[in-house]
């Protein structure tokens, strides 16, 4: 079975209502509207899975995105330095509409962004 993939663009004004109530105070950490994450299970509440953290969501908000050709915690190399280095992050870029990935080098977290045209 092939993974679905989307984001949940979910900020507080959205309505507290459409997180899980065990799940809020985890999800209120980690959300972010550029977020991928991997959706686990569909029933009531949507699961969705960000590295080993799972969240149960409300449908309304979620889109579904192409899957990510680099998964978490994933070696690559870049092209400009060869270095190798560890998807962190795996994030949706709304107006190229493709994923964008942040990466560690030495365990030591880039601040900018790659595009999956930047690994080897």
């Amino acid at each position: 079975m092939n993974s679905k993939w989307a984001i949940y663009p979910w900020f507080v004004e959205a309505g507290i209502e459409l997180i899980h109530p065990e799940d809020l105070e985890a999800f209120e950490q980690v959300a972010n509207s550029s977020k991928v994450y991997e959706v686990m299970a569909e029933s009531e509440y949507i699961t969705l899975r960000y590295r080993n953290n799972c969240y149960r969501v409300r449908k309304k908000l979620l889109r579904f995105v192409p899957t990510p050709k680099y998964g978490f915690e994933e070696i690559v190399k870049t092209k400009k330095n060869l270095e190798d280095a560890v998807i962190t992050d795996t994030m949706w870029h709304y107006d190229k509409q493709e994923h964008y990935y942040f990466i560690s080098v030495n365990n030591r977290k880039k601040s900018k962004r790659y595009f999956e045209t930047e690994f080897l």
